[in-house]
């Protein structure tokens, strides 16, 4: 009788301590990986969310930029971590194309990573030229089929997700453009402002500018659904159904981390990507904040890995070795 209430004790003590920990968690500084170097277009955004963590939870959420390898620096760092809650990364887009890119990566994209919420994307726009003779998606398409390999279209570099989206069009469109790659985003954009490129599939972050000062044309949206800030523009899903593409951010911790404490992180997330205040600032810079159950944000990396791999394959991209 002893033993049995001795166990039935144990069994108590042990099944009250993940809500403990939870209730205590975090009592100290929380270390933020950002796997690019400081003052891209991810730095605000994990700002945002790291200065109302710090609100919330009572205790700094220290950004650590740690660049390099196509983000895998910066993963292959969180990966390793003691999974205790306390070392976090900001995941990207990245993280779904990188296993389609890299012929060995230095850990396993599911297992080894706990999965906590999406925190936002950030909208792809076809824009072009206005020297090209468009002013449509339909019209795009059609004067690439009319005219093979005439257009050329410029992306942030290979392996990017502009690279992706473009091949990713090319395959819907049955179409034939010469990829010319540029060094991040920026200059992708600016060589279509400057016609070097005729065509490119990029940030709506990056594009923005030029949309607004009439200097490119923006044709249509690549994501889910129509652009909250751009309702009139079409996407490329309605005319090629299930077609998605858009660069994406949301929040990673190594495997084995307290479900209490995975949860505790996504409850959070979800909670700020829907403040008003929240909403209002990164939607300023192109960004639809927006959370997700840990669940559904590992189903969608998971549905990431597998279209980008058949993108790759079918665009014979080349793998890094």
């Amino acid at each position: 009788m002893r033993l049995m209430t001795a166990l039935l004790a144990g069994l108590c003590v042990a099944s009250a301590a993940g809500p403990a920990f939870a209730d205590t968690y975090p009592d100290r500084p929380i270390t933020l990986v950002v796997p690019y170097p400081p003052g891209g277009a991810t730095d605000p955004i994990a700002r945002t969310f790291a200065s109302k963590l710090n609100e919330a939870w009572g205790v700094p959420v220290i950004i650590e930029n740690k660049p390099g390898a196509g983000t895998t620096i910066g993963m292959q760092h969180v990966a390793r971590a003691k999974p205790d809650g306390y070392t976090i990364i900001m995941g990207t887009t990245s993280v779904g194309t990188n296993p389609a890119l890299y012929e060995n990566l230095p850990y396993d994209t599911i297992k080894d990573f706990s999965y906590l919420s999406r925190a936002g994307v950030l909208q792809i726009v076809a824009i072009t030229n206005p020297k090209v003779p468009v002013k449509s998606l339909a019209e795009l398409i059609a004067y690439a089929k009319k005219n093979p390999a005439k257009l050329n279209y410029s992306s942030a570099g290979n392996g990017t997700i502009t690279h992706l989206t473009a091949e990713y069009f090319k395959a819907s469109a049955g179409v034939d453009m010469v990829h010319v790659p540029y060094k991040g985003s920026s200059a992708a954009v600016t060589a279509v402002v400057s016609g070097e490129a005729d065509v490119s599939f990029d940030t709506y972050f990056t594009s923005q500018p030029f949309i607004k000062a009439d200097r490119i044309d923006v044709l249509a949206s690549a994501g889910p659904a129509r652009m909250i800030s751009m309702p009139d523009l079409p996407t490329l899903g309605e005319t090629f159904p299930g077609f998605t593409a858009f660069s994406w951010l949301g929040f990673m911790g190594p495997a084995g981390m307290p479900p209490e404490i995975v949860e505790k992180w996504s409850a959070e997330v979800r909670r700020i990507a829907a403040l008003p205040d929240v909403k209002e600032r990164l939607g300023a810079a192109g960004v639809e904040a927006g959370g997700t159950t840990p669940q559904e944000f590992v189903n969608f990396v998971q549905a990431e890995i597998a279209k980008w791999t058949k993108v790759v394959a079918e665009g014979n991209i080349p793998k890094v070795q």
